[in-house]
């Protein structure tokens, strides 16, 4: 039997970032994972991330960005424009900006810088390839029984397992969801034009296409987010086709287009817990909301939730107070929820949006990018937004 601080179920970034904040306020660790132990091999970029500076300031004060930049794409420029319409607009990083507007990074990758740093820290335990048989809280502890017969005893749980959360479900917590109706076609592209380290995203009246820059700058990767229907015509393509259709609806802007490997497609849902915390059990991440990629938040998103979780259980540890208190799992909720909300609704207003073909919408959507891009104190806001330097911010997340 272990007796810890705090359990957290799922290994994935945000699980294992969240380890290395709490390890480092002098807390005793379990990290449960249901997967295999992330090995080192070379990234695919089959499925990526873009982080923002905000998420690069969390990682780096844990040290592990150095070896998560070496194999990123900085970017510092991103162009986003409507296909269907005249408006378009740029962003540069330029005076007083940060140097780079993002970083493209692939998803495992990120997980195995993370997971090198927690195979220094004494304080975590990991349980890989672990089932959970049984999950029991009563006032004072929270009980996880393994497959393998082992008993973790601690203070607080948290889920950080996914969209398909097994914490959720256990707790029956109640999640509002819906069916973007699109799918996400992933791959890696080869280029005929370099892409100048530059993010690039079209609207098209089926959905965005995002042309992602990767390190070799004649590669991206693409998420061509698209209704179902039109999804499914693509896929039934073959590659020379689809290659074909990739170029046509990306205007061309990095010359022809080629796959360099096979496509993968996933549907797209909104997922949304009513509640994140029942008890001593918290959500975090995915486990506790999942958004549309078409703004490549949900990375950010998730990091911030732990990055904000760490924080108030420290100023717990600080205080000298219990490390399980009602009121800060509330004030958490409160704080994570409403940064939460706002971009589920941002993410539903853009993909509305930009997918009505109606005339006077076409023509209003295309007038707004332009002055936008015209604007300088709005684009400054919307500048803020891309780099995570708006709302309220975890303080390691600060500018």
């Amino acid at each position: 039997m272990q007796n810890l601080d705090v359990t957290i179920v799922g290994a994935g970034s945000a699980g294992l970032t969240l380890a290395l904040l709490l390890a480092e306020q002098g807390l005793k660790v379990a990290l449960v994972e249901k997967g295999a132990e992330p090995l080192p091999v070379t990234p695919a970029y089959l499925r990526v991330s873009a982080l923002n500076p905000a998420s690069q300031r969390v990682l780096a004060h844990l040290g592990v960005w150095d070896g998560i930049a070496a194999q990123a794409a900085a970017y510092q420029h991103m162009q986003v424009w409507d296909a269907d319409s005249f408006g378009r607009i740029h962003f540069a990083a330029e005076p007083p900006q940060p140097a780079d507007l993002g970083w493209i990074c692939d998803n495992e990758a990120i997980r195995q810088q993370l997971y090198q740093k927690v195979q220094q820290q004494p304080a975590i335990r990991c349980y890989f390839g672990a089932q959970i048989q049984q999950l029991v809280q009563s006032e004072r502890e929270v009980l996880l029984q393994l497959s393998s017969g082992e008993i973790l005893l601690s203070e607080l749980l948290v889920g950080a397992d996914g969209v398909n959360s097994y914490v959720r479900q256990q707790l029956q917590l109640p999640l509002t969801h819906w069916d973007y109706q699109q799918d996400a076609i992933v791959a890696v592209i080869h280029c005929d034009e370099p892409h100048q380290a530059t993010a690039r995203q079209v609207f098209l009246p089926t959905g965005p296409l995002a042309l992602l820059p990767l390190p070799d700058p004649k590669h991206c990767s693409i998420v061509w987010s698209a209704e179902t229907s039109r999804a499914s015509e693509l896929m039934a393509l073959d590659d020379a086709a689809f290659t074909r259709a990739l170029t046509a609806a990306s205007q061309s802007v990095l010359g022809c287009l080629t796959l360099t490997t096979a496509r993968s497609v996933h549907p797209l849902r909104m997922r949304y817990a009513s509640d994140w915390v029942r008890g001593r059990v918290v959500l975090v991440a995915d486990a506790a909301h999942s958004i549309h990629p078409l703004a490549g938040q949900g990375m950010n998103l998730g990091l911030m939730d732990v990055t904000a979780l760490a924080e108030l259980l420290g100023k717990q540890q600080q205080a000298g107070k219990p490390l399980f208190a009602p009121r800060v799992l509330q004030a958490y909720q409160r704080w994570r929820k409403a940064e939460a909300q706002s971009m589920i609704a941002a993410m539903e207003a853009f993909k509305r949006g930009f997918s009505n073909e109606q005339p006077a919408l076409k023509f209003l959507r295309g007038a707004g990018l332009l002055l936008a891009d015209k604007l300088p104190f709005v684009k400054q806001q919307l500048m803020a937004q891309a780099l995570g330097n708006s709302g309220d911010l975890p303080a390691l997340a600060k500018p």
